[in-house]
């Protein structure tokens, strides 16, 4: 049976290890499990039979689970807990327009991402419209180091911070082009911050090349990036530079503009 004050030596005396356990159990459901067996989510979590089964029916008695028969899945209540998140960022408001601006300006898509820990979340997008557009999905979360939001986050960190998450970070090839060297990583990120934004190639997809931008708020702490994603075989390196570089430089601007005046209506 679960202790709910039990303690370890990483984790607080207050901890309530049964909402651990809960948080677990949705968060095993993914695109690739989105529906699944009690045997399954106890395998997907470390938990036994018994105590997968008591979280189960108390997230389906929540709202939180359906259950078809044997399976289980989750329910659209699930999308409340990311949506208290991102109705509360500060400049959730006035992102969109911004973003659907850029997007139409540049026919590619663009998004927002924000750190998590190491790594880098995307809360919101504007598709391109146009047949073949690069698409990136609300939620996606991904390597800091790996990515072109992450690597613009990460740049302006501490050089003590970065060579902490480097050198405890395990290396992800999402393709063959992933960098994981840690040396060509550092390298990499000193340019990054220098230069004001990161650029990748074909190191999370094959065939995307995409372009990010650091934001600031009012204390000087990166608060997220822009990004554009765009076709290789679409758009050249000079073209993203060129072209699309200026465009989501402002919607960086725009949106550190408004965060350091504390309002979401100071541009047009």
């Amino acid at each position: 049976m679960l202790d709910e004050t039990a303690t370890t030596d990483d984790k607080p005396r207050d901890f309530v290890a049964s909402l651990e356990h809960g948080l677990s159990v949705l968060m095993s459901f993914d695109a690739a499990n989105p529906s699944m067996s009690l045997s399954q989510v106890a395998d997907r979590t470390g938990m036994t039979r018994a105590g997968a089964r008591r979280y189960l029916l108390t997230l389906a008695h929540l709202g939180f689970i359906a259950r078809d028969g044997r399976s289980f899945r989750l329910t659209p209540k699930v999308l409340n807990l990311g949506y208290s998140y991102l109705s509360a960022l500060p400049f959730s408001e006035f992102a969109m327009p911004l973003l659907e601006a850029a997007s139409a300006a540049s026919e590619q898509t663009v998004a927002l991402a924000v750190r998590d820990g190491t790594e880098s979340v995307y809360t919101a997008r504007a598709i391109a419209q146009r047949a073949l557009a690069v698409t990136v999905p609300v939620g996606r979360r991904l390597p800091l180091i790996s990515t072109s939001t992450g690597r613009a986050m990460l740049a302006f960190d501490t050089p003590e911070a970065i060579d902490r998450l480097i050198e405890s970070s395990r290396p992800v090839l999402l393709t063959d082009k992933t960098t994981v060297d840690p040396q060509l990583l550092r390298r990499e990120l000193e340019l990054v911050r220098s230069r004001g934004y990161a650029l990748v190639e074909q190191e999370v997809e094959v065939g995307v090349r995409s372009l990010a931008v650091p934001f600031f708020d009012s204390q000087q702490k990166v608060a997220g990036a822009v990004t554009a994603l765009t076709s290789m075989s679409a758009v050249s390196t000079r073209q993203l530079l060129s072209d699309i570089f200026p465009i989501v430089r402002h919607v960086a601007v725009q949106l550190e503009t408004a965060l350091k005046a504390g309002r979401g209506d100071v541009f047009t």
